[in-house]
């Protein structure tokens, strides 16, 4: 299954590889690619990972979160990613 959600807070190269490898651990999941432009990730996995997964998993590798989210909300006011 393939999943593909905007994620918000990520600024730089190293933003990206933090993500991807976070999400990467995510039991069930093959593959991650992420990019800075669009600010995304495409996560191939075996089966669907909850929004709420994916924003535990977010919150707790650093200041991202997936964009449309009560937590991208709140990023706004705490800057952002790695670097801010």
């Amino acid at each position: 299954m393939k999943q593909q959600v905007a994620i918000k807070g990520m600024t730089c190269g190293g933003c990206a590889k933090t993500v991807e490898k976070a999400l990467s651990q995510i039991e069930g999941v093959k593959a991650v690619s992420v990019s800075l432009s669009p600010p995304q990730a495409v996560i191939q996995a075996d089966s669907a990972i909850s929004m709420a997964q994916l924003q535990a998993v977010l919150s707790k590798a650093g200041n991202y979160s997936i964009e449309g989210t009560q937590a991208a909300n709140e990023q706004k006011k705490s800057g952002g990613g790695c670097c801010g």
